[in-house]
């Protein structure tokens, strides 16, 4: 596939399907494209108000390709795969955050002066990210991040 191409064919899929995906509840946060031989893949990344688990891919993957099958943007076949962004992906914006509430982070800062600090998300409200740890709370822009990985 022609990089034009798919940059092309990408758009029209994100067109497609990202206004729908909102309307169920589901935040698409990437798409990619593979192509080997005459096999397409694509593969979609989204988090979910309900939990992206497996069994909420399966019933996304159905919306998704019911979507696809009634255009002909991929009339020679392909394979829909969908998934979370996963565990290890940065988190750099604050629908990332949103997404992890409750869970534990390593945030490195913008500033390289500021010491890192581990805690946990307890909430995002407009473009601050609310953390916790022992030493207190901190409301921190997420203009100020530069990394966040969860802590497993």
């Amino acid at each position: 596939m022609e990089y034009s191409v798919y940059n092309e064919l990408k758009d029209k899929i994100i067109e497609l399907i990202e206004s729908p995906l909102k309307n169920e509840g589901v935040e698409l946060v990437d798409v990619k494209f593979s192509k080997y031989k005459n096999n397409t893949a694509l593969r979609l990344f989204v988090y979910s108000k309900n939990g992206t688990r497996l069994d909420e891919c399966v019933r996304i993957s159905k919306f998704v390709g019911d979507l696809i099958d009634s255009t002909n943007y991929l009339d020679s076949g392909y394979l829909l795969d969908v998934s979370s962004p996963g565990l290890d992906r940065p988190l750099k914006e604050t629908r990332d955050f949103y997404y992890r509430t409750g869970e534990k982070v390593k945030i490195e800062f913008t500033d390289k002066e500021k010491k890192n600090i581990n805690a946990e998300i307890i909430g995002v409200d407009g473009n601050i990210i609310m953390l916790k740890n022992k030493d207190g709370q901190y409301n921190i822009d997420i203009a100020e991040i530069d990394n966040g990985k969860i802590i497993f």
